[in-house]
């Protein structure tokens, strides 16, 4: 996520010419590596709500919440393919907010 006007383009290219039922979500990668960091977390933050879309941290050295992005991904994959018509929209940044309490330090 080096510089803020690639950061936004690859955003927007995203929601333009994918199909509409992508399921994107915002990863800030190396969190474990305070000198490889090149974006703070608030930053982050911010872009993902700027553009909707869920934001977590991750690290790849370590496996970090590696394994519950993916989960999170496949999961929102699953509920829009199976979902009832009255059955309430899976929330995914309310899902991966509540994983890393679950766990949390170790997570975070």
């Amino acid at each position: 996520m080096q510089g803020g006007g690639r950061r936004r383009a690859w955003l927007t290219e995203i929601h333009e010419y994918a199909q509409q039922d992508v399921v994107v979500m915002l990863l800030g990668n190396k969190v474990d590596s305070t000198h490889d960091r090149m974006v703070k977390r608030e930053e982050g933050e911010k872009l993902a709500k700027e553009f909707g879309v869920p934001f977590m941290e991750t690290s790849a050295k370590s496996g970090l919440n590696v394994e519950l992005a993916f989960t999170a991904v496949a999961k929102e994959l699953k509920h829009r393919t199976m979902k009832e018509p009255d059955e309430p929209k899976f929330q995914l940044q309310q899902y991966v907010d509540k994983e890393m309490r679950t766990v949390g330090c170790c997570r975070t």
